[in-house]
């Protein structure tokens, strides 16, 4: 079996590099997906899918097995959260930085 991905425009912050094409019995809220291997279209027939490459013409898309793309998505999706608990991490450590006295801040008013 087989399926379509293509190269990501946005996301490489979050570690996205491809996407894949959706399968729309499964989902119809979106297109391409980056994170989950289950909505994945998978293409029974090389020939189907040829036909179906054919017509998009952005990202260099391209047809893999329909396991790789799979593993690529389910890759992307471990990454994405482990970059979602850093930036979350991260946010945690700046609010502890302000400390006890963070109330002593000027704020800009009075006087």
């Amino acid at each position: 079996m087989y399926a379509i991905i293509c190269d990501a425009r946005k996301g490489e912050k979050l570690g996205i590099s491809h996407l894949a094409l959706v399968d729309r019995t499964k989902r119809k809220d979106l297109w391409w997906v980056s994170d989950s291997p289950a909505s994945v279209m998978d293409f029974k027939k090389y020939d189907v899918a040829v036909k179906q490459l054919k017509r998009l013409k952005y990202n260099r898309a391209r047809i893999v097995h329909v396991e790789k793309a799979k593993e690529i998505l389910a890759g992307q999706a471990q990454c994405i959260r482990e970059m979602e608990d850093e930036i979350e991490m991260e946010q945690a450590m700046d609010d502890a930085e302000m400390g006890w006295d963070a109330h002593k801040m000027w704020t800009g008013t009075g006087d």
